[in-house]
């Protein structure tokens, strides 16, 4: 440490720092984790009812999970369902829709007119009599556990449902699951293909599917092994968005706390404004110290006509050499050479004569350089 103590303050300058930066760290460290566990909904489950994306009970995560694993290849689909064309060998679900247009429906018939396998149901269907002439008719009742099950369904036994509604007739439809009055399934033929309407969607749903038979209800309703299932997003208001616009909000809050701790971090580690402290004081130039100490070498000698007659001297054989004089010109000749080379009256009067006065220096060192101009380089040739 230096007897001024300068070094004790940058060593605690340094310390503050460190200080701030470990700070800042933590705060960021700790808003992107915020940021993140807000973006992917945190630990709890949720999403939209009768979604395949959703984990939430209502959801269908779960049998879209297990249709995979049974060789169904599974695709959701985003945007409107008018908008992209069903393939007529698949089965697609459509359960709990939020948004279904009578554009959607009438892509749904023809769906199904082709060939295509149709399980739609949810609470409060508004959207059965755009599908069938003769649709059921919805209760908000039901039964918990349905027995009578068609033998179509395969090795389904027993089906269980939260209870929250049912079909009090049957329209044109044959019930698969339960009878007439009431029933949980029926089946109506549309064309070459088939529309199961499901009173209840709660037996596929994250909430019921393990229970009972309803994996096997689930697996029997998609079809035969490695048969296509889609899943339209677009009836939940999943859009056809790419890029950042196809990003959930969440997710852009993550993506702003995680720029704005980045921005801290370098904040941290920047220097202040402002350029570098210099490590050593600037030095003037050497000429500028030369003519510092000409300037006391004349001042303590007195005599400045004596001083600086050799530079009169050099000045005067320098305007000779240039203008091609001999070594016996007179003052005359060389006035009119040095006044050729530009040099003002006083100039030359402070060439000639004896220097005596300040103006008379300055003019003499004007007149050294102006004549002295093109030495350097005649000395090199």
């Amino acid at each position: 440490m230096s007897a001024n103590g300068t070094t004790a303050p940058r060593a605690g300058n340094r310390r503050v720092r460190t200080v701030v930066v470990v700070a800042v760290v933590i705060i960021a460290a700790n808003l992107v984790a915020q940021g993140l566990d807000h973006a992917v909904g945190g630990n709890e489950p949720g999403g939209a009812a009768g979604s395949s994306y959703a984990t939430a009970p209502e959801g269908l995560a779960g049998l879209s999970t297990l249709l995979v694993q049974y060789g169904h290849d599974v695709e959701q689909q985003r945007s409107a369902i008018a908008h992209h064309a069903l393939p007529a060998d698949a089965t697609a679900f459509v359960l709990e829709p939020t948004e279904l247009t009578t554009d959607d429906d009438s892509a749904l018939l023809q769906f199904v007119t082709n060939g295509g396998h149709l399980v739609v149901g949810g609470a409060s269907p508004f959207y059965l009599h755009n599908l069938s002439d003769e649709p059921p008719a919805w209760q908000a009742s039901g039964t918990t556990s349905w027995t009578r099950i068609d033998a179509s369904l395969g090795s389904v036994r027993e089906v269980a449902a939260a209870g929250v509604g049912s079909w009090s007739e049957s329209g044109r439809g044959q019930p698969l699951v339960g009878a007439n009055n009431p029933a949980l399934l029926t089946r109506d033929t549309v064309g070459r293909g088939e529309i199961d309407f499901l009173a209840d969607p709660s037996p596929l749903e994250n909430g019921y599917l393990s229970q009972a038979d309803n994996a096997a209800f689930a697996l029997a309703l998609s079809g035969g092994t490695g048969r296509p299932v889609v899943f339209p997003e677009g009836t939940h208001g999943y859009g056809a968005s790419r890029g950042l616009s196809a990003l959930p909000g969440r997710w852009k809050i993550a993506l702003i706390l995680i720029g704005v701790a980045a921005l801290a971090f370098v904040w941290s580690r920047a220097r202040r404004f402002g350029p570098p402290d210099r490590t050593a004081r600037d030095l003037p130039p050497a000429r500028a110290a030369y003519v510092d100490a000409l300037s006391v070498s004349l001042e303590r000698a007195g005599d400045r006509a004596g001083a600086l007659a050799p530079a009169q001297r050099w000045a005067r054989s320098r305007v000779a050499s240039r203008a091609g004089l001999g070594p016996d010109a007179d003052e005359l000749e060389l006035a009119a050479a040095a006044r050729s080379f530009g040099c003002s009256e006083q100039e030359i009067g402070a060439l000639l004569a004896p220097v005596v006065d300040d103006a008379s220096t300055l003019a003499l060192g004007r007149a050294v350089a102006r004549v002295g101009a093109g030495a350097g380089a005649e000395r090199t040739q």
